[in-house]
């Protein structure tokens, strides 16, 4: 009878939180927070025409995994205010040179006011509530830090269905300066 070999374990990739790449003779941070901004178009179940809204969110990281916090605001034109909405979301990224995708989703809390008439007149209608935020947003770079691009986005809790996209600004905290003759935190001079 043969004795058997044991299978190796597949190896581990480590974790090097200043980790780079090298990108026109710059040195870039591979594991990096980013902020995203912008404004759009939405529909909310609540109100019978579109709504349009700004909104900003930041991306950080721990360790390989990925976290959003944003907020949203929306009305019948910019910046003016009929609900606010805040989020917390996993992110799973995925980032080159030349694009950066993301998939998001996690818990939502929503605060808001419509105005309904009655025999006294009009009424404010104040509302809130929690629910599910989920998303996906596609940039395309300009430099490997800056870029422009889209996010589509829905939100749904009892009562409230939202969904809307909005064209976004990105801006990454990846730059760490011109290459330098050696850097041990590039993998393609320093393999592991």
């Amino acid at each position: 009878m043969l004795a058997q070999t044991p299978t190796p374990e597949p190896k581990r990739e480590v974790y090097d939180k200043k980790e780079e790449i090298l990108h026109r003779l710059k040195r870039y941070r591979i594991h990096n927070n980013y902020l995203t901004f912008g404004g759009g178009f939405m529909s909310n179940s609540r109100f019978t025409q579109s709504q349009k809204h700004v909104a900003a969110d930041f991306i950080f990281h721990i360790r390989q995994h990925h976290y959003s916090v944003g907020v949203m605001m929306s009305g019948y034109d910019y910046f003016s205010n009929n609900q606010v909405q805040m989020h917390g979301c996993y992110v799973k990224r995925f980032e080159t040179t030349v694009y950066n995708l993301a998939f998001f989703g996690g818990p939502s809390y929503h605060s808001g006011v419509q105005t309904f008439t009655d025999s006294t007149g009009i009424k404010p209608l104040y509302y809130n509530g929690v629910g599910l935020y989920f998303g996906a947003s596609a940039v395309t770079k300009l430099a490997y830090d800056i870029g422009i691009g889209m996010e589509l986005f829905g939100d749904v809790s009892i009562g409230t269905r939202m969904f809307g996209f909005r064209l976004v600004a990105f801006f990454s905290g990846a730059y760490r300066g011109p290459k330098q003759n050696f850097n041990p935190h590039v993998r393609s001079e320093n393999p592991r």
